[in-house]
């Protein structure tokens, strides 16, 4: 009987080895989509609401009551129909949780986690379109970086339009290649199909066409090449149908007038009040029309180079050397669109913001995972594969990962050693690393010591109103900092965020800091994020530092801020709606 039983075991893991060694590569991609996964759903909620999230929030209950029409109006609906869904899923989900002991989120990370998925969800896609283009270890290589590197995995956690849309625009290009590819006239066109209806969720997702043309561009290239099939199966038609339906489907609110007109105030700046980003402790304006008078031209250069793990920025540069050597490959013609050209467009702007670097990592990662691939082929031809294979993976790995853990949950403000790592932290890139991180903790403070009916004066109006109507203070009347016609007075409390330091509140920053006004501060991590005056006129010129004493409570106590978000959290109470003041700001 013991015998039989041996047999039928050694039998049974003979199977599974075979089935293994047969989908490895299907086996090794899962494996990465859920360590990305993993990596980014890692304590999602831990973190407040930024400005752009509170919008995203009041738009999400706007859509709840039926108003869908100049809501947040110059992004699309897309990403908002998947945050909608994934906080009424949540809902739903905190109120039986709890009693089965499973984990549960607060409303900030039922809001991230459709960009969470996605973002995980990226690292199979890449993979898929690198497949393409070179063998399986470059490629499951390319979907490492992505899915390890620190970030796209801190722009991933952030409810924002740029990681959808890299995911569709991803699913799109490797649709297209495909259909380029197919050797069947009805396959081709299946493809381009799912293509077209790829881009127009991308369309949906943010209003951006340019990478579409590069698209076309890097084929165009290839063509010249002679790396496509002729004669050529594209029907315009049929592609711009399917890419146009499928965005106004998913995202119908387009055809109202004043969405339409919402966008055009957009793209010429309308409703922009405070201006400047603080680069490497320098103010600089931010307009994308400033072109090269607005931030440094080699600000994602900068970016790129302290914000890369660096085995990963090795295996880059050497692959865009290659690449470049080697124009006449498809994977070099995704690059030099997808990436050089990208990069120039994205430096010539005067408009900067790290999240605005997400569609151009994975044609990074790509050019990283060729130069693995290169060595791994040379590798095979003089033997030396298997050592040096496991040398360079256990480095690619390690090193990031370790770093990693080092890092968590602080995914932003990583920085790799040539930049300083923890001595600089928040030094070159304090607006995209800070200003989302303590809303909530000010708030737990302002609620505390703020007296009825006070004046809040910040630089972001729109988070701390939601976070004090969910510690119950109501009573406050939140202002922006920046409002030209804002005159502090005494008795105000104002709220100075380093990160968010602007053109038109540097003035409270030069009189407040060394002032004797009482004042209390607030810190994430490793990071001093804000302080919070009670503005004294008498003690604006004072620079004793014995008078710097903390605020004090005061002596009306709403309910404890603690133990609201833990019946939010257990959905105890119904998800709370933004306040008037809140629902002013987003309008």
């Amino acid at each position: 009987m013991t015998t039989a039983y041996q047999r039928y075991g050694e039998s049974q893991f003979s199977v599974f080895n075979r089935w293994l060694c047969r989908n490895r590569e299907a086996v090794a991609v899962i494996v990465l989509t859920v360590l990305a996964f993993a990596i980014r759903v890692h304590q999602i909620d831990f973190y407040s609401l930024s400005e752009d999230e509170s919008v995203k929030m009041a738009a999400v209950q706007e859509y709840r009551h039926g108003h869908f029409a100049g809501v947040n109006s110059e992004h699309p609906m897309l990403p908002k129909l998947l945050e909608w869904a994934s906080l009424s899923a949540g809902a739903s989900w905190n109120t039986i949780a709890p009693g089965r002991h499973w984990p549960t989120l607060m409303p900030e990370g039922w809001l991230r986690l459709p960009n969470v998925i996605l973002g995980a969800a990226t690292t199979a896609i890449l993979y898929l379109l690198c497949r393409r283009m070179m063998g399986s270890f470059g490629s499951l290589a390319a979907s490492l970086f992505w899915a390890i590197s620190p970030l796209p995995i801190a722009l991933n956690r952030l409810a924002k339009e740029e990681t959808p849309f890299t995911f569709f625009t991803l699913l799109a290009c490797y649709f297209y290649c495909r259909a380029q590819q197919a050797n069947g006239d009805d396959d081709a066109r299946q493809w381009y199909n799912m293509s077209g209806i790829a881009f127009g969720l991308a369309l949906a997702s943010q209003y951006i066409l340019h990478l579409l043309g590069l698209n076309f561009l890097a084929w165009s290239v290839a063509s010249k090449f002679g790396l496509t099939q002729t004669p050529s199966r594209f029907s315009y038609q049929r592609f711009y149908l399917a890419m146009f339906v499928t965005f106004i489907v998913v995202n119908p609110v387009i055809l109202s007038p004043s969405n339409f007109h919402a966008i055009l105030g957009w793209l010429h700046h309308d409703g922009v009040r405070h201006s400047g980003y603080d680069f490497d402790g320098k103010l600089y304006m931010n307009f994308p029309s400033r072109l090269l008078a607005g931030l440094p031209w080699f600000y994602y250069l900068c970016l790129l180079l302290t914000k890369t793990p660096i085995p990963i920025l090795a295996a880059v540069i050497a692959g865009s050397i290659i690449l470049f050597k080697r124009p006449r490959t498809l994977a070099s013609c995704y690059f030099l669109t997808f990436g050089i050209i990208q990069l120039v467009g994205l430096s010539v702007s005067g408009a900067k913001w790290i999240r605005y670097s997400l569609p151009l990592l994975p044609f990074l990662y790509l050019a990283g995972g060729y130069a693995l691939q290169k060595m791994c082929d040379m590798a095979n031809s003089r033997r030396l594969a298997r050592a040096l294979i496991a040398a360079t993976a256990l480095a690619l790995l390690a090193t990031p990962l370790i770093e990693l853990h080092d890092w968590a949950p602080f995914y932003s403000f990583y920085l790799n050693p040539l930049a300083g790592g923890k001595r600089n932290i928040a030094r070159y890139f304090a607006p995209d690393e800070v200003s989302e991180f303590d809303s909530r903790e000010v708030a737990q403070q302002v609620c505390r010591f703020g007296h009825f009916n006070e004046t809040l004066a910040t630089a972001r109006p729109i988070s701390l109103a939601y976070y004090l109507q969910v510690c119950g203070r109501v009573d406050l009347k939140v202002v922006p900092l920046y409002d030209s016609h804002y005159k502090p007075q005494d008795g105000d409390l104002i709220v100075l965020e380093p990160s968010r330091r602007y053109f038109e509140t540097q003035k409270f920053f030069d009189s407040l800091s060394d002032s004797g006004m009482l004042r209390s501060t607030v810190d994430v991590g490793p990071v001093h994020a804000s302080t919070i005056y009670l503005y004294n006129a008498s003690a604006e010129d004072s620079a004793n530092t014995e008078e710097r004493t903390a605020l004090a409570p005061s002596s009306w106590r709403p309910q404890r801020f603690h133990e609201i978000t833990k019946d939010i959290s257990s959905a105890s109470l119904p998800w709370l709606s933004l306040s008037d003041s809140a629902r002013r700001f987003t309008r």
